[in-house]
């Protein structure tokens, strides 16, 4: 993945919804559809980037605080 020199800042929306969508065409691929307030975002992974993606997301929200009258 190319790196700019450069900080962009980028708008940050919250998710409302998540669809993973398999493609019997490809079956080595699968659309992550993401919905926010502003409209649907598709994006194509692979296993591995799932796999990355699944153990980061785990990661991250067991570094978070639990939200009251959960456990």
């Amino acid at each position: 993945m190319a790196e700019s020199t450069e900080e962009q800042e980028l708008p940050a929306y919250p998710i409302r919804a998540y669809q993973l969508i398999p493609d019997p065409n490809q079956p080595d691929v699968v659309a992550l559809a993401i919905e926010t307030d502003q409209g649907h975002s598709l994006f194509l992974a692979t296993r591995a980037i799932l796999e990355d993606l699944g153990k980061d997301l785990l990661e991250r929200a067991a570094k978070m605080p639990l939200k009251p009258g959960k456990t």
